[in-house]
């Protein structure tokens, strides 16, 4: 996967972060680590998002990714 794949996929991924974040009251988004470790490609677009502080996992030592959309990352989708 090219590094422009890898950002087109963590752009769609923060924007639906960014929808779920305003759907759900600021929820944030629970994914089984199972099933991400199962797909690589969303795995590396989800780290690209945390590396970058997009987004933020708080469900670290547990067997679910929690993550959600961070300020900044709202700033990033409202500028696209």
């Amino acid at each position: 996967m090219t590094n422009e794949e890898v950002t087109k996929l963590s752009d769609m991924l923060l924007q639906s972060l960014y929808d779920y974040h305003f759907a759900n009251n600021g929820g944030s988004y629970t994914l089984p680590t199972a099933m991400l470790n199962a797909d690589a490609n969303s795995k590396l677009a989800i780290d690209y998002l945390i590396e970058n502080e997009y987004a933020v996992d708080s469900g670290k030592g547990s067997d679910n990714l929690v993550l959600s959309i961070t300020p900044k990352g709202m700033e990033y989708v409202k500028s696209k």
